[in-house]
Parts: C-alpha cells; sequence; structure tokens
C-alpha cells in the first residue's frame, strides 16, 4: 500500500511535527511491504530516495523566517500534484489546514486521486491564533466567527480527520466535524532509557523546552521570570527558538540557563536527565509531544488545565495544573513542585507514558486503521458486506 503524506511544516528545525514524520519514516523503513513519500518545502525541487519503498520529496518554498532551517511556505503545487499522479497513493494524509488542505480537496475533485483522503489535525489556527486575536474588537470577532465556519467546512469534506487527543476530537465534533478518529502518539524508546541525575539538596530544577512562542506560553514564562527566580530553590535552564529567544537570551541570573535550540535527540534526552520538572505552560498543544517525551524520562510536568497537555495530566493524576495564562496561577503551581516529593509523580509520569506506547505501535496502528478504512470503502463495489 502506497502512503502519501504533505506537510509545510516538516522542517530540519520543526517541532512535534518533524518528530511525527520522522517516526512515519522510520516505520516504513522497517516496512517494506508498503511505500512511502513524504511531499515538505524545501529550497529547491529535490527528491530523496531513503530506500526502495521510502522517499522525500522536497517543492519549492520560501523562507518564513531568516533561517534556512526552519520553517517555509509551501507553494509549488504543480509540482506536488505531478507527484500525486505520479506515485498514485492509496492514502493522501495533509499534515497542515492552510494552503494544502484547500489544494488536496481540489486534486480529489479534479479526479486526480481516488484513494482516501485524511487529514491529520496537527494544528487549530482558530483556537490558537484566530480567537485570540477576536477578543480585541467585536469587528474581529466577527471576522474570526467567519473565518472558523469556513475552515471547520473545509475540515468536514476530508474522508476522515484524524486527531491525538481526546480534547482535539472533542473539539472538532463540537464544530461539526463527525468523522473524527482518535490515534494518539507514541514516544520513542530513547527517553525511557538512561540514568537519571539526583538532585541536588534544597534545589529543584526546571527545563523549559520547546518553540519560544505566545502559542507556547513562553511569554507567560517570561513574564513571571524575574519573580520565578527569587526563589532561591530554583534552577531554570530554558532550550528553544522563536519569537522570544532574544528575551530570553538576554535574561541573566547565576541560577539560570539559555541554551538556545536543541537539534539532537540524544542531548534532549540527557537535558531531560538533568532536570526535575518541566515546565510547559502553552494551552493550545493538540496533544504535547514534548510533555509525553518528558513523562517518559521521570520529568514532572506543570502544565495548563487546557490542551492537550492537560488530558496528559489528567492521565497522571497530577496535581500541578494552573489556569491557563494566569501568572500568579502558574508560580504557584511551580512552587507546589519545589515543595512536593518528586518521586511518586515521577512514576506517574512515567507509567502514563508507558501505556501510550512506542511510536512504532502508534504508526503501526494508523496504518491498520487505514487498510481496514480502504476495505471498507472496497467492499461494497466488490458486493461484500461489511459489518456495521
Amino acid at each position: 500500500m502506497h502512503f502519501l503524506d504533505i506537510n509545510t511544516f516538516y522542517a530540519e528545525k520543526a517541532g512535534g511535527i518533524k518528530t511525527y514524520h520522522r517516526a512515519k519514516l522510520g516505520y516504513f523503513l522497517r516496512h517494506p511491504e508498503h511505500t512511502y513519500t513524504l511531499v515538505a518545502p524545501g529550497p529547491a525541487y529535490r527528491e530523496q530516495e531513503l530506500a526502495g519503498n521510502v522517499r522525500v520529496v522536497e517543492v519549492f518554498g520560501p523562507r518564513l523566517s531568516r533561517d534556512a532551517d526552519g520553517y517555509r511556505l509551501l507553494l509549488d503545487f504543480p509540482r506536488v500534484y505531478d507527484v500525486i499522479r505520479r506515485f498514485a497513493p492509496d492514502v493522501l494524509e495533509v499534515g497542515d489546514p492552510w494552503l494544502t488542505g484547500a489544494f488536496s480537496l481540489f486534486v480529489r475533485r479534479s479526479g486526480l486521486f481516488g484513494g482516501l483522503l485524511a487529514s491529520f489535525h496537527h494544528s487549530d489556527p482558530v483556537h490558537t491564533w484566530a480567537e485570540p486575536w477576536a477578543r480585541a474588537s467585536g469587528f474581529r470577532e466577527r471576522l474570526a466567527t467567519s473565518a472558523g465556519r469556513t475552515f471547520y467546512g473545509l475540515q468536514r469534506r476530508y474522508d476522515v480527520t484524524l486527531v491525538s487527543s481526546r480534547f482535539m476530537e472533542d473539539r472538532l465534533r463540537e464544530r461539526g466535524v463527525a468523522n473524527v478518529v482518535r490515534r494518539p502518539f507514541g514516544t520513542d524508546p530513547l527517553f525511557f532509557e538512561g540514568e537519571r541525575r539526583p538532585r541536588p539538596e534544597g534545589r529543584v530544577r526546571l527545563l523549559y523546552a520547546g518553540r519560544l512562542g505566545t502559542e507556547k506560553g513562553a511569554g507567560l514564562l517570561l513574564d513571571v521570570l524575574p519573580e520565578l527566580m527569587k526563589d532561591e530553590r530554583i534552577e531554570l535552564t530554558v532550550l528553544g527558538r522563536g519569537r522570544f529567544a532574544d528575551d530570553f537570551g538576554a535574561f541573566a541570573h547565576p541560577r539560570y540557563t539559555f541554551g538556545g535550540y536543541v537539534a539532537d535527540r540524544h542531548a534532549l534526552a540527557e537535558a531531560y536527565l538533568g532536570h526535575d520538572v518541566l515546565l510547559a505552560p502553552g494551552p493550545h498543544e493538540t496533544f504535547g509531544l514534548g510533555v509525553l517525551e518528558a513523562m517518559a524520562s521521570g520529568l514532572v510536568v506543570v502544565g495548563p488545565d487546557q490542551g492537550g497537555t492537560a488530558e496528559l495530566l489528567r492521565d497522571a493524576a497530577s496535581p500541578f495544573v494552573f489556569a491557563a495564562a494566569d501568572a500568579e496561577a502558574f508560580l504557584g503551581a511551580v512552587r507546589a513542585a519545589a515543595d512536593a516529593d518528586l518521586g511518586p509523580h515521577a512514576r506517574a509520569a512515567r507509567e502514563t507514558a508507558e501505556r501510550y506506547g512506542s511510536w512504532d505501535e502508534a504508526i503501526g496502528g494508523m496504518v491498520a486503521f487505514y487498510e481496514a478504512r480502504l476495505e471498507e470503502a472496497h467492499a461494497p463495489a466488490l458486493g461484500v458486506a461489511v459489518a456495521p
């Protein structure tokens, strides 16, 4: 079976979306009975064959930042059209809700693609960007409402929409997207390995690791940073890149370290092993992959009461949850973690991550789901009864 993914947000310095697609590439390299093609933007057209059954196709996309390895906007749709025509996939999965989604719906309507058209809903721009922007005025609210109707209307036109959390499943169903299926992510075994470095007496080592943007709650962390560091028990490391990188880089304190972007997964795993608490203040996570990885490493997580992070913390019965976007509540949750015996909470976090399983299990389950849906779609034409 041939699977083809299109995602604007696959980039060398991307976050969870890169991890998801790298996991899929690894899975299909180990499963030559299937064929997998990933289409993403790059500086020029290029086809890279990783194996006889696995390839990455880059089509031109201009940079969205000065960073050559950062995000690009996929624009060369004639090339993408040609790739779909040449490889004729059985499953076409759209991994971002922007232009590529509308393009893929057009491709199906044109008759070029007759297989299963799926959307993996990695991000919700209406909830993350449009709704917060709209709160400034009634005019903005009307625009956001109109944009939301259009967006969710398009989302209803896919054969199936995959999501990684119950939070996103409920949100889409509330907005009229009925054919939603939850396929949770897994964890790289790397994050279950290694030996944790003992916590220094009288100290708690905090870590923030992720994009330094508003949607990730980095602005909230920046706002409380001076007050947070007044607590002499606290050591804090911030890792990442993004809008607030210069601000975090400029902050100076003897118990504070800014490490910038960490590309190597082993280095990230080492960072987890050297800390006690992960700060994950972003309320818009559709899953919280970084949170799950940290939990696998035995980190206790402080997170908001919204989004995918809140769901993972509920699964772990964590008490370190705060009201989203509330600075005082955030500080209170961090201080509660600093006061606590973290051992039982760390074990609960790790056990939660174990229940989610590995990436191989997650991708294998997804492939089996797609195969079943295709079989179901073809059965009526063959005169085969399908069980309800």
